[in-house]
């Protein structure tokens, strides 16, 4: 190492940070434990991702012997690594109660409840020095990496040991040296995630290596092509990479031709030397990853496979489907195997009892190793059914035949032919076995744990993502607009499940990338929900062009490696460079949060206000629905009479009250208001539009009246949540709940809105910026009803715009909007200005002060700057004492004057 940098012409030394990264499946842990009735065996069946270390887990924890326990498999909700630790602790628990009571026992955990237990992506901090020639070639490297373990060590020690592996990146480096340390801390612990320690140190090193483009004044393609592996190299361990085809020039070449980079590049440079807000970056990530489990412990494959005498196969195996496809992919390969189609083939999920333990469903090994017992044990069956069928088609051994079109053909003479439904009949009648037992061991490997050297893994696979991103410098807004991932993985098996696999790996590389920032604060989690840890919806993913690349593996099933990992591991990087790119900046921390690309470091909110409003002394252990009776009225007369009671309250979409109801201790009453006659109707009266409290977004964004008298209205409302939520939250709701956020409350002010609420007792009228007094709190009396919002005709030829900013793209809470109606006078000087915030004071309203700053001048550059300092001013005595403050404040005026340059833009047209 000291003789690598005392060489070096350049040494560059530099830091990187990533977070904790929720496995966010779809499916929460749940695991159900009872005792055979007959056999008298312990069965355990649930979200299960490691069916024969589960049983390992409970053996030891009960002490009984593996044989008197079943696991049983479940259709798995996903995992990704997740459904390893947690679940063998929920068995451990399940089947303890089981076996003190004799009854069944049932474990469901709640989202928040799988949250705060499971186990998360170790977060890092990793150090980086490197050292280079004057031509940029590596000739040094050292990195120390920093894991947070949590409380209890898991799977740190593997995870970490493979970060060592890959944390120089697929180049050829003669010296380096990689240290890392598991930390215990207070947090939550980390383990297995699908990525297993590369995603953290494949972002670290893909970056540096575009800085040290940057420093040598090269293309990031250059300084790759220069450092890459190639055929024959020595990896940084001392493997010699002469058994499997080293692709990385291959897949790099790839990628960059079908993406377009260089043009695309040079697009990006000369549109963001025209200035404006928007700033446009293309950035791309190499990487190579060992295949299987290597040097981290035993590596087996193991399979059932049975020809039935109609010719149907029967598949299992003991690595198991968790959501990737698995089932699919092992009966493409034993329908392959057989040459017959996949109708032929079913595949059975075994229990325990009944398939010998073939290692876990982990380290992106089930094609391989799993495929690879399938193989086995069809060729064993295949040499049997030659062996009676062989004298008819003239073949004496199983090589001289070809399976295929559900025949089986002299491969010299494929005249001499039988089908496999015949040969199998009569092997039947032969008395010959027709299912076997599949098993394959890895290729041997060699490791030396005290020098760090050795050959670590079999094969390799190898990798190259390519991100497009467009980044708003007014918010620090980063948005996804193309992804292109090229993967070389020896031989495609199933080409939707490949694709499948590696759009599902880019969207959680960027969810990392951009969104997904894990909140805990003196080990108390703080992201105990979706609504609080944010994962990227479907608009949030960018199109993405899958390519492959299939160099034969002969180690692999038809020459099949991996795919699952690698696809996750690369986008984050990539999304790194390509912000960097674009901004000319040397971002070092994940994720790039809007505060962290405005400000260049991240903000922690303390509170949520919505916690703060339904907080009690007494907090629920468990968020759930429960003492809550619901009341549904037959008319709107109905309903005011039953709300006059004490205690209750109207409940339409259920989209607020509900989700605010999983965290109350009290019992709750409910008035079921939802399709109300006399709250859903939207009708024009007199100039005025008129709409029902109980009208849901979809139907008011679909509106004619609304679309074309109200369009702010209608463009608000149509960023409420999803599509799904839009259908059942009403506009009366979304007014009464008063979150500062309140979608519809700014445009409704800018209309002139009025609402009319109504009791038993009569009925009132107030315009919406009385109503709402402040965050969470409004005008509404007990036994009132917010039965009809009034929107008067909208003064002649308004310019109207309307800005909200979200981390997402749906699915969101508004961070921040602006809403504004403008008319202007025969002489170019404003007569009517309307200003509403959204989500920056303690409740939406009319910016007056801003309004009077403008009210009677022309829009130019000094009015505005006018307007700006006024805002500036009001901002500042209204939140400047706020934790995000520093944030909002020039980001708001940012949006106002990218706003209002808007506006004089279409002024001039």
């Amino acid at each position: 190492m000291d003789a690598g940098f005392a060489a070096s012409a350049h040494i560059l030394e530099r830091d990187y940070e990533v977070g904790f990264q929720e496995h966010a499946y779809i499916e929460p842990e749940t695991i159900t434990a009872y005792i055979d009735p007959t056999e008298r065996t312990l069965v355990i069946t649930g979200s299960v991702q490691n069916p024969h270390r589960v049983r390992g887990f409970v053996s030891g924890f009960l002490g009984i012997a593996q044989s008197k326990i079943n696991i049983k498999r479940a259709v798995m909700g996903g995992s990704f690594g997740g459904k390893d630790d947690v679940i063998d602790h929920l068995s451990c628990r399940a089947g303890l109660m089981a076996t003190l009571t004799g009854r069944p026992v049932k474990f469901t955990y709640t989202r928040e409840q799988s949250i705060r237990e499971s186990c998360k992506r170790h977060p890092y901090k990793m150090k980086y020095k490197v050292g280079l020639d004057d031509r940029g070639r590596i000739l040094a490297i050292k990195v120390d990496i920093l894991a947070d373990g949590g409380g209890y060590a898991a799977s740190t020690p593997f995870v970490t040991w493979r970060s060592v592996i890959q944390a120089a990146g697929p180049y050829n480096i003669a010296n380096v040296r990689v240290d890392t340390a598991g930390i215990y801390t207070n947090n939550s612990y980390t383990s297995a995630m699908r990525g297993f320690g590369s995603p953290q140190i494949v972002y670290a090193n893909e970056s540096l290596m575009d800085e040290i483009a940057r420093h040598f004044g090269m293309s990031p393609i250059q300084i790759r092509q220069l450092n890459m592996l190639r055929q024959d190299d020595q990896s940084i361990t001392g493997q010699a990479f002469t058994q499997h085809v080293v692709s990385t020039g291959e897949v790099l070449n790839l990628a960059v031709t079908n993406a377009k980079f260089e043009e695309k590049r040079e697009q990006c440079m000369k549109r963001n030397a025209e200035g404006g807000t928007i700033k446009y970056g293309i950035g791309l990530a190499l990487s190579y990853r060992g295949c299987s489990m290597g040097a981290e412990g035993v590596d087996t494959g193991t399979a059932l496979v049975q020809v039935n005498h109609d010719g149907s196969i029967s598949v299992s195996t003991s690595v198991a489907e968790n959501g990737q496809g698995l089932q699919t992919t092992m009966s493409l390969i034993a329908a392959e195997s057989f040459g017959v189609t996949l109708k032929n083939v079913v595949f059975s999920e075994p229990p325990t009892s009944v398939i010998a333990d073939g290692g876990p469903t982990v380290a992106s090994r089930a094609t391989l190793m799993g495929g690879q017992a399938v193989v086995d044990a069809a060729e064993k069956i295949k040499a049997r059914i030659v062996g009676v069928i062989g004298d008819a088609i003239k073949v004496k051994s199983l090589a001289e035949t070809e399976w295929r079109d559900g025949q089986i053909f002299n491969k010299t003479h494929p005249e001499h032919c039988v089908s496999f439904v015949s040969a199998v009949n009569t092997s039947k009648w032969a008395s010959v076995n027709l299912a076997d037992y599949g098993w394959f061991a890895a290729p041997d490997i060699h490791w030396d744990e005290e020098n760090g050297n050795g050959s670590p893994y079999f094969t390799w696979v190898y990798g190259c993502n390519i991100a497009e991103v467009a980044i708003d410098t007014s918010t620090g807004k980063v948005t996804l607009q193309r992804v292109t991932a090229v993967h070389d993985v020896g031989k495609v098996i199933n080409p939707v499940g490949f694709e499948g696999q590696v759009c599902g790996g880019i969207a959680q590389g960027c969810g990392y990338a951009v969104l997904e920032d894990f909140n805990i604060e003196h080990g108390i989690v703080k992201s105990e929900n979706f609504d609080s840890y944010l994962l990227p919806t479907i608009k949030d993913i960018p199109p993405i062009d899958v390519y492959a690349v299939e160099n034969y593996d002969p180690q692999g099933p038809f020459g099949a490696k991996s795919i699952g990992e690698p696809a996750t591991e690369l986008a984050a990087a990539a999304i790194n460079n390509a912000v960097n790119f674009a901004l000319g900046t040397a971002f070092n921390k994940l994720p790039l949060t809007l505060e962290q690309v405005f400000l260049g470091y991240n903000l922690k909110k303390p509170v949520r206000q919505s916690e703060l409003l339904i907080s009690s002394t007494v907090k629920k252990q468990v968020l759930r629905l429960n003492n809550i009776s619901i009341r549904s009225p037959a008319s709107l007369d109905e309903a005011l009479k039953m709300l006059a009671d004490a205690n209750v309250t109207a409940v339409a979409g259920g989209t607020d009250v509900m989700v605010q109801g999983r965290m109350k201790t009290k019992a709750q009453d409910l008035i079921n208001i939802a399709n109300l006659p006399g709250l859903c109707h939207i009708e024009e009266r007199d100039t005025s539009v008129v709409i029902g409290g109980g009208v849901c977004f979809n139907k008011l964004t679909e509106h004619p009246l609304v679309r074309e008298r109200y369009p702010l209205l209608a463009q608000a409302c149509q960023k409420v949540g999803s599509n799904q939520i839009r259908n059942r939250a009403t506009i009366g709701g979304n007014i009464a709940n008063a979150a500062p956020c309140a979608d519809s409350v700014p445009p409704l002010i800018a209309y002139g809105a009025e609402l009319v609420l109504q009791s038993v007792a009569g009925k009132r009228r107030m315009s919406v910026a009385d109503f709402i007094t402040n965050g969470y709190e409004t005008k509404l009396e007990r036994g009132e009803l917010l039965v009809e919002i009034i929107l008067p005709a909208p003064p002649p030829n308004l310019i109207q715009n309307y800005d909200q900013l979200g981390r997402r793209n749906a699915l969101n809470i508004t961070r921040l909007s602006l809403t504004s109606l403008f008319s202007i006078d025969d002489d170019s000087k404003i007569s009517l200005c309307r200003l509403v915030d959204g989500a920056l004071l303690s409740k939406p309203g009319r910016l007056t002060v801003v309004e009077d700053a403008l009210l009677g001048k022309t829009l130019n550059d000094a009015s505005v700057a006018e307007a700006l300092k006024v805002l500036e001013k009001l901002i500042e005595d209204e939140i400047g004492g706020r934790w995000s403050a520093v944030y909002k404040q020039p980001v708001y005026l940012n949006i106002f004057r990218d706003q209002v340059n808007r506006v004089r833009a279409q002024i001039r047209q």
